[in-house]
C-alpha cells in the first residue's frame, strides 16, 4: 500500500487545478473580505476571516476526496486495482491519507496571506496551533467525501459535493459570521460540523482551548460520516 500511497500523494501535489482551487480561491475570498469590502469590521475581523477561509479551503480539499473516487469508479480504475495485490481497503486508506496531506497547503497559504497581506499578528505559538486545529477540524469531511464517492459516479458526485460544500460553509459561518444570521440558522449552526471546525481556530485566536461541545459535535459527525462511508464502501465493492 505504501507505493500506492506515494502515487496518490504525487498525483495530489502535481494537480495544478486542484491546488489552485483549494489555495488561490480561499485566499482570494479572504482578500475580498478584508481588502475590497468596505472597512469597519473591527481589528479582529482580518484574523477571524483568515481562520474562516483557511477552514473553508481545507474543508473542500478533504471533501473532494470523494470526487476523485467517483471519477475513478466511473472509469473502471477500481476494477483494474482489484487484480493487483493492493487490498480493497488499501485504496480507501491511501485516498484518505493523501487527501489529508493535500489540504495542508490550503491552510498554510491562507494563514500566510493573513500575516503578510493583512498584517495579522498573533503569538508565535498560535500559528502552528492554528494549522493543527484547522486540519483536525476538517478531517470528518474526508469520510463524508468517501461516502459520496462510493454513492455516486462521475460528475454527479462532484456536483452533489459542491452543493453540500457551499451549504455547509454558509451555515457554518465560514462566509459570514453566525451572529449575523437569523436565529433559526444560528441554532442549526451550533450543530454544524463546519461551524464547530471553524470554532477550533476562532477560539485559538483568543488563546482558548476547544470546548467540549465542539469536540463532541465533531466526534459525532466523524463517527456518522465514517459509518456512512463504510456502508457505501461495502455496497460498492
Amino acid at each position: 500500500m505504501g507505493s500506492y500511497l506515494r502515487l496518490e500523494l504525487m498525483r495530489g501535489f502535481r494537480n495544478p487545478v486542484g491546488l489552485v482551487m483549494l489555495t488561490v480561491f480561499p485566499l482570494g475570498l479572504y482578500l475580498v473580505w478584508t481588502k475590497v469590502l468596505p472597512p469597519g469590521q473591527g481589528d479582529g475581523f482580518a484574523a477571524y476571516s483568515m481562520v474562516s477561509m483557511a477552514t473553508y479551503g481545507a474543508m473542500g480539499g478533504a471533501l473532494f476526496i470523494g470526487g476523485a473516487i467517483a471519477l475513478e469508479r466511473g472509469k473502471g480504475w477500481l476494477d483494474q486495482l482489484a487484480v493487483t495485490p493492493l487490498p480493497a481497503h488499501g485504496y480507501v486508506v491511501a485516498k484518505l491519507l493523501s487527501g489529508a496531506a493535500t489540504v495542508l497547503p490550503s491552510i498554510v497559504v491562507v494563514l500566510a496571506g493573513g500575516a503578510v497581506l493583512s498584517g495579522v499578528r498573533l503569538p508565535l505559538a498560535t500559528w502552528p496551533a492554528l494549522v493543527v486545529l484547522i486540519w483536525l477540524g476538517v478531517l470528518p469531511f474526508a469520510a463524508l467525501g468517501v461516502a459520496f464517492g462510493y454513492s455516486m459516479k462521475g460528475p454527479t458526485a462532484t456536483l452533489a459535493m459542491m452543493i453540500v460544500y457551499f451549504c455547509l460553509s454558509i451555515l457554518g459561518g465560514l462566509w459570514l459570521p453566525v451572529e449575523s444570521m437569523p436565529e433559526v440558522m444560528r441554532t442549526l449552526a451550533e450543530y454544524s460540523p463546519a461551524y464547530q471546525a471553524g470554532s477550533l481556530g476562532w477560539r485559538a485566536l483568543d488563546g482558548l482551548a476547544p470546548t467540549g461541545t465542539s469536540l463532541a459535535v465533531l466526534a459525532a459527525w466523524t463517527l456518522l460520516f465514517c459509518a456512512l462511508a463504510a456502508w457505501r464502501y461495502r455496497r460498492a465493492v
